[in-house]
């Protein structure tokens, strides 16, 4: 994967259904993924964060 300089990837593997940190919060499932900006804004979520995602690792503008 290309790394983008500024770009904080953060993956929170839950494992199994009753793993402990499954468990501890409460995780069933993960519904989609959300971007955030660095100021916490949330920038795209569900399939169009993996289009931003996308055109930023291949160069497309936004």
């Amino acid at each position: 994967m290309n790394r983008l300089p500024g770009l904080t990837w953060l993956k929170v593997d839950i494992g199994e259904a009753d793993s402990a940190l499954a468990r501890r919060f409460n995780i069933k499932q993960v519904p989609f993924l959300q971007v955030y900006g660095p100021d916490g804004q949330l920038l795209a979520e569900g399939d169009a964060a993996l289009e931003w995602i996308d055109a930023r690792l291949v160069g497309k503008p936004p």
